[in-house]
């Protein structure tokens, strides 16, 4: 069995919990501890001094974190790290990772479809035709033209 001071204690928890989801506001959880601690003999056996001093302990703001908690984690995650921990311990930096080499650029060459379609326009016979295809195919031209004059 709680004791009374443990009992009201946990009531002050409660209230707490309502006024941080919101139900209710402040001013209406304490007036009902208060109602509560006259009613269900709290201040008679605690005496209204610890009643209110419990009340306030409920009520009272999260403990701060220290002003250079950032600061304590960031270098925490640092350490951790054996490519940062240097920056703390004194050692030197690692070395650089190699960057990966970029392949090189294969030459480009006219795809098989674009030499059927030059095929194709050219058996149609129609110079303007196979003209106005040779301009809207550019990076192609110099090619299939070889390929034309070597047939």
């Amino acid at each position: 069995m709680m004791d009374a001071a443990t009992e009201f204690a946990e009531c002050c928890g409660y209230q707490r919990w309502f006024v941080d989801e919101g139900w209710v506001n402040i001013q209406t959880a304490v007036d009902n501890l208060q109602l509560l601690a006259e009613c269900a003999g709290y201040v008679d056996e605690l005496g209204q001094d610890e009643c209110q001093r419990l009340m306030s302990e409920a009520f009272a703001p999260a403990v701060e974190l220290p002003s250079d908690y950032a600061r304590q984690l960031v270098m925490q995650w640092e350490l951790n790290d054996p490519r940062d921990s240097w920056r703390w311990t004194g050692e030197l930096p690692p070395k650089p990772e190699p960057q990966p080499e970029w392949p090189a650029r294969r030459p480009y060459k006219t795809p098989e479809a674009t030499i059927n379609a030059f095929n194709y326009v050219m058996a149609l016979g129609d110079p303007d035709r196979l003209a106005a295809w040779l301009r809207n195919h550019p990076d192609d031209a110099p090619a299939l033209l070889d390929t034309l004059e070597a047939a």
